[in-house]
């Protein structure tokens, strides 16, 4: 026997024929996604994690021996850990990691769920497999793996949640919380990412409304949350077929046992209910299911064959005038190389007044693929419902989103748009945003600038016979250019089968205007795993001015923060700005190039737009063009004549108009003390001083750790050597103004290090409706000196973001300044 064993010839032949073989490795693979799912395979590191995050809280070196062997050195830890995984339960000391496994159901769950899956399968429940609160979505991943192994041709998985971001979880141990495009990431990890999974996000109660499945294999909810478990089975219950299962997960929890016993009973549930584990329960439908409900789920439902290349969705609200212009760039009259494309515009009137709303024959008249739907007392105060319900009505394999009906488009947009979308798919294309005018709109309208204006440039411009000359009278949105990343579009191109997947606009976001629900939609859908974000060159949409809930409010800084806490409030998180590799698709027309010359030659088109026929007296004020602004303090920062800047014989080393803002808000303020850091030659204090002088009232403290030989003297002025970033130099300040100072704070330019430890020793000083004036933020090339480094411009960045201050650009109103962005009013 040894010697045939020796000389027989080794065999890889499969043991049993290719079904029996088939089946081994379809239970091999289930087996190995569940350990991942449940990440069996990496405990050890679960503890490491946790014996760090324990040394970190305490302060203590970690243990080398623990972080090299766990299994030695932390045993009792690593048997727990691995019973919580069997069960589902957080281990005693590592609650807080439970969540790093997509799949927290634990072992018995997860199986018992594969018992289901194969009982369907078995005797062919057709519907789709839903899973409400999701979480890591560790279920729904292995219900798709399931879906996959198997090669089942019809389910559709549902992963449903809230989603939010990561919290802190206390001083030193943080939480894991998934949001969606981490359970996006989730699925592709696992290559489960694809047309056959669907998101959709928010509460339950209203996010099941989504889904528009008319059948359900088998429906598991993951909540002890009674409210949301009646939620869920009220909207989902009569879609569940013969045959299907419902999972609550949560039963062993009071008050979800007492909601899911009275639904069964309201509703003549009489299949015997099984406890799975602890925790969850479940029963086997076998009652015929009543008539499905209607499914709110409108941007799901369709799943049919798309008979259109593109259909583009524009929202309309009181902006007849605009969107007059707005769908005029949308035809095919206008719109350049779009020959074979099949597309469709459907244009929501979201509310507006009778006035203002456009009527089916207006909007027809731009062309039969024109179509026009009046929400009436359907609207709502965020625009995410209408966007919505153009996506439904839609019948297009792609879609371009356009929230603000205001844009008005260049003509190549629709082109480059679908074009982006079959070079790189899986794509999201995005078009660049500008605003119409001299500069940004906000400040504009603050300094004059209104329609008819605007209308005016639209005549100066020929517009439309030239679509692209609308880059001779506008302005990237921010202090942005044709490379730099992206975190909103007013016309995003994306694939239906990516909305279908990841959801449309949220309609949580219910603030007139939408808050932060477009940003959230863009982040979303570049977020996806394995799409290609691509930025359109040469082409952009460009914002009318039409009163705007944001766009066009001077001061908007307080709205965008309570947009701001909007978005945390639902997704857990503050808005982060995504951060994808971009592709760029497109071409640079002579008009759309960002060049200096260009910069110069379209101040005529603002001239010809000024108010009044040329050669005449303007009868009120209009801007100074950005550019034209930027370009004479590049200018004269350059000529150093400002050096030469003298009062009463000393040098102040600034521009004559900032020292014309001093006076003016020394005037309006009559402030008890005026706190200037860096003295110099004493021209500025003396200055200050003078202008006290001539109020009747006011000191000035200034500071600088400079000693001055000679510095100006002045009854009202005193001087406090010292650096004025040092908090004991901030003590002898508070000793000198007292406690309630009611002080102007001007800072003297420096490092950004520099500037905001200033800051912060001296804002106290300032009350509410006063200013803390930054020098010098046109340093670190806004618009010279690009190589100073983080400075000024930098600081008020940092101080803007903490909410107490707002910029005052009318104090800036004169053209020439150094701060621009700088004059800080305290709000609260």
């Amino acid at each position: 026997m040894e010697s045939e064993q020796l000389t027989s010839e080794p065999s890889l032949a499969r043991n049993g024929n290719d079904a029996d073989a088939a089946a081994r490795a379809t239970r091999r693979y289930l087996d190995l996604l569940s350990d991942v799912l449940l990440d069996e395979h990496y405990l050890e590191n679960e503890v490491r994690i946790d014996h760090l995050l324990e040394c970190a809280g305490t302060g203590r070196a970690p243990n080398p021996k623990i972080l090299a062997d766990p299994s030695r050195y932390k045993p009792l830890a690593l048997r727990e850990l691995r019973e919580a995984r069997r069960t589902g339960s957080p281990a005693k000391g590592t609650g807080t990691l439970h969540n790093l496994a997509y799949a927290t159901l634990g072992r018995v769950r997860l199986d018992h769920l594969e018992t289901c899956l194969e009982a369907i399968r078995a005797d062919g429940v057709e519907g789709d497999l839903v899973e409400c609160g999701s979480g890591r979505a560790g279920a729904a991943i292995f219900m798709r793996g399931f879906v996959e192994a198997h090669e089942l041709a019809g389910p559709r998985v549902w992963a449903i949640d809230r989603w939010g971001g990561g919290g802190t979880g206390g001083a030193d141990r943080p939480t894991f919380v998934a949001d969606l495009n981490a359970v996006r990431e989730g699925f592709a990890r696992f290559g489960l990412l694809d047309e056959r999974v669907a998101f959709a996000q928010g509460a339950l109660a209203t996010a099941v409304g989504e889904v528009s499945a008319d059948a359900i294999a088998l429906l598991r909810i993951d909540s002890g949350d009674p409210e949301d478990v009646k939620a869920v089975l009220d909207a989902l219950y009569d879609r569940v077929r013969p045959g299907g299962f419902v999972v609550i997960d949560g039963y062993g929890e009071a008050d979800c046992r007492a909601a899911v016993d009275r639904f069964r009973a309201e509703h003549g549930v009489l299949d015997p209910l099984e406890r799975v584990d602890w925790s969850a329960a479940t029963w086997r439908k076998t009652a015929e299911p009543q008539p499905v409900r209607a499914s709110n789920g409108a941007v799901r439902a369709a799943r049919k064959t798309a008979t259109k290349d593109l259909a583009v969705i524009v929202v309309t609200y009181n902006m007849r005038r605009e969107a007059s212009r707005t769908l005029h760039s949308l035809s095919r009259s206008y719109q350049r190389g779009i020959d074979h494309l099949d597309y469709e515009v459907i244009v929501v009137d979201n509310g507006s007044r009778p006035e203002e709303r456009l009527g089916e024959e207006f909007v027809r008249s731009f062309g039969p693929h024109f179509r026009y739907i009046e929400l009436g007392a359907d609207s709502a105060p965020s625009p995410a419902h209408a966007i919505n319900r153009g996506i439904a009505a839609s019948d297009a394999s792609a879609v371009a989103i356009m929230i603000d009906g205001a844009h008005v488009l260049t003509p190549g947009v629709l082109r480059f748009g679908t074009l982006a979308l079959s070079t790189y798919e899986p794509a999201v294309a995005v078009t660049k945003q500008w605003y119409l005018g001299p500069g940004q709109q906000p400040q504009t309208v603050a300094a004059g600038y209104d329609k008819d204006y605007e209308d005016r440039l639209f005549a100066q411009i020929d517009w439309p016979a030239d679509g692209y000359r609308l880059f001779d009278v506008g302005h990237f949105i921010g202090n942005r250019d044709w490379f730099d990343g992206d975190w909103e579009s007013n016309c995003i191109f994306v694939p239906r089968s990516l909305i279908e997947q990841a959801g449309g606009m949220d309609e949580s976001f219910s603030v007139p205007g939408g808050g932060f629900v477009n940003l959230d939609f863009f982040e979303r859908m570049v977020g996806t795993p394995g799409a290609t974000v691509v930025t359109i060159l040469g082409e952009g949409s460009f914002h009318q001015l039409h009163g705007g809930t944001t766009t066009n409010e001077v001061e908007p800084d307080d709205l965008i923060r309570s947009y701001d806490d909007q978005y945390e409030a639902l997704r857990g998180r503050r808005f982060q700005v995504p951060t994808p590799r971009t592709h760029f698709i497109g071409g640079m027309p002579d008009r759309a190039r960002r060049t200096r010359p260009r910069h110069m030659a379209n101040f005529r088109d603002f001239k010809g737009a000024h108010v009044g026929a040329r050669g005449t007296r303007p009868s009120r004020p209009v801007p100074v063009p950005q550019d034209l602004k930027l370009e004479f303090i590049d200018a004269f920062w350059r000529s150093g004549e400002w050096h030469n800047t003298q009062w009463l014989g000393r040098a102040v080393h600034r521009a004559p108009t900032d020292l014309f803002a001093y006076q003016e808000l020394v005037f309006r303020l009559r402030p008890d003390w005026i706190v200037e850091t860096r003295t110099g030659s004493g021209g500025r204090a003396l200055f200050l001083a003078s202008i006290c002088d001539l109020a009747g009232e006011g000191q000035v403290l200034s500071i600088d750790g400079n000693s001055l030989a000679t510095p100006p003297e002045h009854p009202r002025i005193k001087y406090l050597h010292g650096n004025a970033a040092a908090p004991q130099t901030a003590a002898q300040a508070r000793d000198i103004v007292g406690e309630s100072p009611n002080a102007l704070v001007i800072l003297g330019g420096g490092s950004n290090v520099q500037v905001l430890d200033a800051f912060r020793n001296y804002a106290p000083f300032v009350p509410v409706g006063s200013y803390v004036v930054v020098e010098d933020t046109i340093l670190q090339g806004n618009p010279v000196w690009t190589d100073f480094g983080p400075g000024p411009a930098a600081s008020v960045q940092a101080i803007l973001k903490e909410g107490d201050f707002v910029p005052d650009y009318s104090l800036e109103r004169f053209g020439l300044t150094f701060n621009t962005g700088g004059y800080l009013r305290r709000v609260r």
